[in-house]
């Protein structure tokens, strides 16, 4: 079942989006393309002239449903199957004041999970292929990954994309007065209405 609304005169594409879990990503990143926000697609040109469609980097959610199924199935993996330096335990803390007196703050013990080991390795041995083609191979697919290849460019090329992008949205949240905390001007308030 879809929210979306039948189409009429009276209704435009922006009030018709199905906003049901499975579409919302694609049509998400349909809207995005079709803006030309930074949350599109990139065309990347190969060396044979042919050009893919390289989407947001996957940390966005702007993949098709495969892809972003491969991509989690991938963070899972790195998660429970990559090897980590070793866990970290910290003792419980009994917090004190200046002079030195128990503030009756306890900080209870804890464990830190260790680090990722780099590069990344499992049961010691090195990842094949290195994890940052396979995050590329997730969100483009197998078939354009090869096609990727084929056309003489490489994972590397995707991740400059991926790193043009993310200088963008950087720069664009430094532009935001509003969400990065800078100053905003303000009208003056008549006296009367600061009384």
């Amino acid at each position: 079942m879809t929210n979306a609304v039948e189409p009429d005169s009276k209704t435009s594409l922006r009030e018709n989006l199905s906003t049901t879990a499975d579409t919302a990503a694609a049509e998400a990143l349909r809207q995005a393309d079709e803006y030309e926000s930074v949350f599109g697609t990139t065309d990347l040109e190969l060396n044979n002239g042919d050009v893919i469609k390289i989407p947001p980097h996957p940390d966005y959610g702007m993949l098709d449903d495969d892809c972003m199924a491969a991509y989690e199935e991938l963070m899972f993996k790195l998660d429970t199957q990559y090897d980590r330096e070793e866990d970290i335990f910290i003792p419980e803390q009994r917090l004190k004041d200046s002079d030195g007196n128990e503030t009756g703050v306890v900080l209870p013990a804890s464990t830190r999970r260790g680090d990722l080991k780099t590069p990344y390795r499992i049961n010691g041995e090195l990842v094949k292929p290195p994890h940052g083609i396979q995050v590329v191979i997730a969100a483009l697919g197998q078939e354009t990954y090869d096609k990727l290849k084929a056309g003489g460019k490489s994972s590397k090329d995707v991740w400059k994309v991926w790193g043009e992008t993310a200088a963008q949205i950087r720069a664009r949240q430094q532009r935001d007065t509003f969400r990065s905390g800078g100053s905003v001007d303000l009208a003056p308030v008549s006296k009367t209405d600061s009384e």
